[in-house]
């Protein structure tokens, strides 16, 4: 008896540590909640080189940038691990994980951080809306739940954007990208490997002085 009841304490201290390491995205170490409102959940995801997360779980409709060129792995739970393979700053893409959550870890097999923001979309802007005319810039991808768009040095035109739901600029790469508020006339630089969240119906434009290697990815909330 005695030796059933160890045994049965070691399973379930065994177990309880399982589930410990295997988390909720956003109560992952590496994963930082900067940002939340009823429309997102915006998680800065900063990987150390060498480092690996705890295996965690991927639940809500999500859109993700990447901001590093960083070879990385990644081991989906009860599998083995994936070739480490390099990471593309400016990549975008969106996965829904309904019905069908997705459990992983990553790990960073580079010298350098891995850094990826991950934006989980909590609720629609207009669910009512039939569809959302697109802004002036290239598309990466569109779906029932958002808009990607890629801008380049082109792109900062100052033109005026306004009447939209809430948007995130990423900068991928470039530096003095001014972000300009009519509503508010108030201005906020962007830094490269920075975001900026547009509350909806914000009339707004960017400038950039640099002409050359900018990059930005801004994601609308539909």
């Amino acid at each position: 008896m005695k030796i059933k009841t160890i045994a049965l304490l070691l399973w379930v201290f065994f177990y309880a540590l399982q589930l410990a390491a295997q988390v909720q995205v956003r109560e992952e170490p590496r994963h930082h909640p900067v940002l939340q409102n009823k429309y997102i959940r915006l998680l800065d995801v900063w990987l150390p080189p060498g480092d690996t997360t705890l295996f965690h779980i991927h639940a809500t409709p999500s859109v993700f940038v990447i901001l590093s060129n960083t070879i990385t792995g990644t081991q989906i739970k009860d599998s083995a691990w994936s070739i480490a393979a390099r990471s593309k700053a400016g990549t975008a893409w969106y996965r829904s994980f309904t019905p069908d959550p997705l459990v992983h870890r990553v790990c960073n097999s580079d010298t350098v951080v891995f850094h990826v923001n991950d934006i989980e979309l909590l609720a629609p802007y207009n669910s009512t809306a039939s569809g959302v005319q697109r802004l002036p810039f290239a598309v990466e991808f569109e779906n029932e739940k958002a808009i990607a768009y890629r801008l380049t040095t082109t792109d900062f035109n100052q033109r005026v954007i306004k009447d939209r739901g809430p948007l995130i600029a990423e900068l991928v790469s470039g530096s003095r990208i001014i972000f300009h508020n009519n509503t508010t006339n108030k201005t906020t630089r962007i830094e490269a490997g920075k975001y900026l969240y547009i509350k909806p119906a914000t009339a707004f434009y960017f400038s950039a002085s640099e002409k050359s290697n900018i990059e930005m990815i801004l994601f609308e909330i539909k």
